[in-house]
């Protein structure tokens, strides 16, 4: 019963700590709607999955995606951002770009890369 009870302690405790990094992580990369320029809460965001060509360059990426937005917008089509090797369809990280209006995100739904090098 002890051993229970230390499991059930160490459970708690996991989804304790652990919550408050899937919140960070849904987390928009702007406060500021690339499209207008106004603020942008997040309420309305796009989500944008941008691939690489391994999982360093995705980890790279996650430590701070706003200040990549734009080496990976402008890209060569097919390449990776930071190495300029071919993409792997499996090295993903994504994104929620935030926007301040409906208009905004159908903008940004149709052509997110463009939009993602305006993030500030």
């Amino acid at each position: 019963m002890k051993l229970f009870s230390i499991f059930l302690v160490a459970a708690v405790a996991a989804f304790t700590f652990t919550a408050p990094i899937h919140a960070d992580e849904a987390k928009p990369i702007n406060d500021v709607c690339p499209v207008k320029g106004k603020d942008a809460d997040g309420s309305k965001s796009v989500d944008y999955t941008a691939t690489f060509c391994c999982d360093k360059c995705v980890a790279k990426f996650e430590k701070d995606p706003a200040k990549y937005a734009e080496k990976l917008a402008s890209a060569e089509e097919g390449k990776c951002a930071f190495s300029g090797k071919d993409l792997d369809p499996e090295a993903t990280a994504t994104v929620k770009i935030a926007v301040c209006c409906g208009g905004c995100k159908k903008k940004v739904t149709a052509d997110p890369l463009k939009y993602l090098g305006e993030v500030e």
